[in-house]
């Protein structure tokens, strides 16, 4: 599998659910096993193209927009 194939793929995932998805929710929608999902999250947060927040011991992915980073930053 290519990786900007997969990188996509979770961009497309994450633009479904826009309430935000944890590791094992883009795993599961994307075909992956969890920690092939939670590199490519990480990846593509270091990009700047995804963004994530802390919910318990929990992290939910969002896609980056401006309007999810000023409700964020309240």
């Amino acid at each position: 599998m290519k990786e900007n194939k997969l990188d996509e793929r979770i961009v497309k995932a994450l633009t479904i659910k826009a309430f935000g998805q944890t590791i094992e929710e883009t795993a599961k929608t994307v075909g992956v096993n969890r920690a092939t999902a939670s590199k490519y999250l990480a990846v593509l947060e270091a990009k700047g193209q995804i963004i994530s927040r802390p919910v318990g011991k929990a992290k939910l992915y969002y896609l980056r927009t401006r309007k999810l980073e000023q409700f964020l930053n309240k």
